[in-house]
């Protein structure tokens, strides 16, 4: 199925003349209502709002405004910002409410055709009509947001971001479980992406990163994020099934996966799919964003399906991660929303007769979040505290290591694909440090590094990189003595259990190895390559 950009599910949503202008896109004449059902549905209530029927309208903000409140408090400084922001949101509904409704019609058949195609089985997820709607809000009102975000109209939640790939401080509590996954310089791009609004060249500005690396972060933690939901969710989503264990789109193409600094450099390279992730976190600017939108609508059938399906798996777990706390917006909102509208009386009857009949789960009544009340000096402690860390944690680990009277140095350890390794190893301070150099590519498969256990104990993950970020990186060890060695291989799936792939460098963690259990698929480099299937 290929399908156009403001067809499909990556179709930028504000991508419309008169989005940005508040002009109503109803037409200047009067036109009747359709008829609503007995039970109307949201996409219904939604028409008739475009037809200039307010109690409609009132009925979809009732139904729908607690999910975009709950993403607007997690994403704004103060609770005055998020009630501005969804006063906007729904402003811009209603000013827009003929192209909004023509959307989400062509957005809910898109999704539900690519749901069907993926689907192997009659039991896997299928969304029922009210998460139809939120796929396609949640992501146009995070874009309305990032807009005012980005022109100054209000201020995102602070977050310090540590340089140089540290992890970030301030995130909500509200999305701490779900970013645990992540390595500290995926958690610091998502988080200033689509919580602060900010693009991919700024993320690499503000943390000191390069750009190429900060798209690959984004990429690869929404990997790591939909591998999350798959495990968790009773349900399997054909879509995640899709985007992210369909092994001919991820390995075996000699397509290289590596970002450039440019987006049109990128797609020289025939990344465009690659990008979906970085499109649907809205990390692009306005001038990227068209080029992207042009480039999906001349792309062949599978490029196109492709693309719609990896930006859609990322709409889906990025909604589910920051709209799983619904909040019911203060009352007074909803009259700011309708002050404009015109002299027609609401039903507000029907509004509270309608939200008993919606698909939506309970609402909550609103909570206090303790980002909200927290004072400027709390938010310095815990700055102080995250740069305690990364000070006594992350370099004094290389300073210790460096300084130890013991320091055994391993130099010259060569990567199997190519590439060298250096080791810093201290048995008296029990850390170690290891660093890569001129790390090759691996075209279509991403290198793992594991520290193998001195007992029966299972090998511990330190994370899934590419080769910049393993280049950029150093990996930092603490508490070697309970370790024989530091592994790294090349695994087909991000995020793998356990060493199953080819070994692509061994790093003895003490001067003698003992015999242990055996990882990994492959050869080191310094085996005999023989012994391979």
């Amino acid at each position: 199925m290929s399908v156009a950009p403001d067809d499909a599910p990556g179709h930028d949503p504000r991508q419309d003349p008169g989005a940005h202008t508040g002009e109503p896109s109803r037409s200047a004449e009067p036109t009747t209502a359709p008829q609503l059902s007995e039970d109307p549905t949201l996409g219904e209530l939604l028409t008739a709002t475009a037809h200039g029927d307010q109690a409609s309208f009132a009925a979809f903000y009732e139904a729908t405004a607690d999910v975009v409140y709950g993403l607007a408090l997690l994403m704004h400084e103060d609770a005055a910002g998020a009630d501005a922001s969804l006063v906007a949101v729904y402003h811009h509904l209603w000013d827009q409410a003929d192209v909004r409704a023509r959307d989400l019609r062509l957005q809910t058949a898109a999704s539900e055709t690519l749901t069907d195609e993926h689907a192997e089985a009659e039991a896997d997820y299928r969304p029922s009509e009210y998460e139809l709607v939120l796929e396609w809000l949640v992501p146009l009102a995070h874009r309305i947001m990032v807009d005012r975000f980005r022109d100054g109209s209000v201020a995102p939640i602070s977050l310090a971001a540590i340089s140089d790939g540290g992890g970030v401080a301030g995130l909500p509590e509200e999305i701490l479980g779900d970013f645990e996954v992540l390595s500290d310089s995926q958690s610091q791009a998502l988080a200033l992406s689509y919580l602060t609004g900010l693009t991919h060249r700024q993320i690499a500005e503000t943390v000191g990163a390069a750009i190429p690396a900060v798209k690959s972060r984004l990429r690869d933690g929404m990997t790591r994020l939909h591998t999350q939901r798959s495990a968790r969710d009773e349900e399997f989503d054909p879509i995640l099934r899709a985007a992210v264990t369909r092994r001919d789109l991820e390995r075996g193409t000699g397509v290289n996966r590596n970002f450039t600094r440019e987006i049109a450099a990128d797609l020289d390279k025939d990344l465009l799919v690659e990008l979906a992730e970085v499109y649907a976190l809205d990390a692009v600017d306005d001038r990227e964003r068209s080029l992207l939108d042009e480039i999906v609508l001349d792309a062949d059938e599978r490029t196109a399906q492709q693309w719609d399906t990896r930006v859609l798996a990322a709409r889906r777990t990025l909604a589910e991660i920051f709209t799983a706390h619904p909040t019911v917006p203060p009352a007074h909102l909803l009259e700011e929303v309708l002050l404009d509208l015109g002299d027609q009386e609401v039903g507000m009857g029907m509004v509270e007769e309608f939200s008993t009949h919606t698909e939506e789960t309970a609402k909550r009544e609103p909570i206090m979040k303790r980002w909200m009340v927290l004072t400027g000096l709390a938010v310095v402690v815990l700055l102080a505290v995250v740069l305690v860390w990364r000070f006594t944690g992350g370099q004094d680990v290389v300073a210790t290591a460096d300084g130890a009277e013991d320091a055994r140095v391993l130099d010259g350890l060569e990567l199997a694909e190519g590439g060298t390794a250096e080791a810093v190893l201290s048995a008296s301070e029990d850390v170690g440090y290891v660093d890569f150099q001129d790390v090759a590519d691996l075209d279509g498969l991403s290198y793992q590094v594991w520290l193998l256990p001195s007992d029966e104990r299972p090998p511990s993950s330190l994370g899934s990189y590419s080769a910049e970020e393993l280049e950029e990186e150093i990996i930092t060890l603490r508490a070697i003595g309970g370790y024989e060695q530091l592994l790294v291989t090349a695994e087909q799936i991000r995020g793998e259990e356990r060493p199953s792939g080819e070994v692509i460098v061994e790093i003895p963690l003490r001067d003698r190895i003992t015999e242990g259990p055996q990882y990994g698929g492959g050869t080191s480099a310094g085996e005999d390559e023989d012994d391979e299937e």
